[in-house]
């Protein structure tokens, strides 16, 4: 008798899946997509256009992803940038063989028609699963950071009049070893900043809302002598914008990659 129940179940959930019309969820992808090895650098009869030509392709490079109308395209970025560009996680997030941040990929994909660009990272998961057959999984990992906090005479910042890319997000950033220079940026994108100039990754936890103006100078340890000593990162961020970096151990969520391939499979 229990067993006819059963039988008898089963159509009844099926039915009522196709009474709702319910149908399987797919992930967003690109209408097409080349994906290679970057090219070779075009070779020149003169070492200023070599330099050049180097120069472009790194900034292109620093760019990431480049969205113009519905064509998208990456230059000379390694499998580990592409991850960090598709997940949104920053470098230090991701856990994967040291070949992932080196073998470099061009990648120029078209999106659907009516797709938004907020969708181009989920497209970019959907082709390093295809393409390159990622495996992650998602953790939990205690790490020694910097907390970006407030002083305790409270921020010295200068609020910027207005987003400078009309999205709300950080205008333009800029560093160099012993400048940090930004406009517009939320402080959760300058803490990010410092994480370049800084032993380990700079977390933002000063609750500060809005978008500020900041043009930070410091001297860099390797470079600091008796001639050139100057403020270090952490008393420049004390001085000039009454902000500290606190040393901690917190939770932070990483990728862990199990798998890739070297070579993506063919266009």
């Amino acid at each position: 008798m229990a067993m006819r129940s059963l039988i008898v179940a089963i159509p009844v959930v099926l039915a009522s899946c196709a009474a709702f019309g319910q149908t399987p969820w797919t992930p967003p992808s690109f209408e097409v997509a080349s994906v290679k090895p970057a090219s070779a650098p075009i070779a020149t009869k003169d070492a200023y256009t070599e330099g050049y030509n180097a120069g472009m392709r790194a900034a292109l490079a620093a760019q990431g992803l480049r969205i113009v109308g519905q064509r998208v395209t990456v230059t000379d970025n390694s499998v580990k940038d592409l991850i960090r560009l598709a997940y949104q996680v920053k470098e230090y997030q991701i856990s994967a063989p040291a070949w992932m941040a080196m073998e470099k990929y061009e990648i120029a994909a078209t999106m659907p028609a009516g797709a938004k660009r907020s969708q181009v990272p989920e497209m970019l998961q959907t082709l390093l699963a295809e393409r390159f057959h990622l495996k992650l999984n998602r953790e939990m990992r205690k790490m020694a950071v910097y907390a970006l906090v407030p002083a305790k005479g409270g921020p010295k910042l200068t609020a910027a009049a207005a987003p400078a890319n009309g999205r709300g997000g950080t205008g333009w950033t800029s560093f160099n070893a012993g400048r940090v220079w930004v406009k517009a940026s939320s402080m959760t994108a300058f803490a990010d900043v410092l994480s370049k100039a800084a032993d380990r990754p700079v977390i933002d936890t000063t609750g500060l809302p809005g978008l500020y103006d900041i043009d930070l100078t410091y001297t860099p340890e390797l470079s600091a002598t008796a001639a050139d000593a100057g403020p270090t990162l952490a008393t420049a961020l004390l001085e000039q914008l009454g902000l500290r970096l606190e040393k901690r151990e917190m939770q932070v969520e990483v990728l862990v990659i199990e798998s890739a391939d070297k070579v993506p499979t063919e266009n």
